[in-house]
């Protein structure tokens, strides 16, 4: 996996550079393409109602209608990955469990190729309106006074949130503090004494055994 950085021009002004990632590279016609590779999980027929071992060979358009239904972001974030990143082709696979209750082994029904400004198209994903976005936002956090902010996106609507947290917030640097001694539990203290009389108790029995066997011989 190759990562690289790239830039654009917001404004006159303004650049935004970001970290951009490609997964593979094919040579086709003695010309390099790069790629990205993302793959899409099957969930259980029996509740999608859709079957991706019968339905990928005859109806690849209906799964991937089906796909665009219920993971629309997901697919919307790997077109928008593979723009920036400037691939020649984005590769989607479509892999399924061996057996439904076994989480481990899995196995690739099928691999599809696009290229990004074509699926974009297909996805209706408007570049524009996504590049929009970004730089309102990016506007409205450069009027923000200088700390620490949280984008969150609002779960049930199409707006997103931005909250100002503790400069220190999220930081992995904690170290665990020993508790004081008065805190601390101490572990229970061995009764010596007991011991010692238990096991002269023992030691006045076998001698007392050792004397009846002398006197019954």
């Amino acid at each position: 996996m190759g990562k690289g950085y790239r830039r654009w021009k917001l404004d006159d002004s303004m650049y935004l550079v970001a970290r951009c990632e490609l997964q593979s590279t094919v040579d086709l016609n003695n010309q390099r393409s790069f790629l990205t590779l993302n793959a899409l999980n099957e969930f259980d027929p029996k509740y999608s109602g859709v079957d991706w071992r019968q339905k990928l060979e005859t109806q690849r358009g209906a799964v991937l209608a089906n796909e665009l239904k219920n993971n629309g972001n997901k697919l919307a974030k790997w077109t928008a990955q593979a723009l920036l990143a400037n691939a020649d082709m984005m590769k989607i696979g479509f892999v399924s469990r061996v057996h439904p209750r076994d989480h481990r082994n899995h196995v690739i029904l099928s691999v599809l190729g696009y290229k990004p400004k074509d699926f974009a198209g297909q996805i209706n994903l408007n570049t524009n309106n996504m590049w929009g976005i970004v730089k309102s936002i990016v506007d409205l956090c450069m009027k923000l006074s200088e700390g620490k902010y949280v984008l969150v996106k609002d779960p049930s609507k199409p707006q997103v949130r931005i909250y100002e947290v503790p400069a220190d917030a999220f930081d992995n640097d904690y170290v665990e503090e020993p508790l004081p001694e008065d805190e601390q539990v101490q572990p229970p203290e061995e009764n010596t004494d007991a011991g010692a009389e238990t096991n002269g108790a023992s030691s006045t029995n076998v001698a007392a055994e050792d004397k009846k066997s002398e006197a019954e011989a």
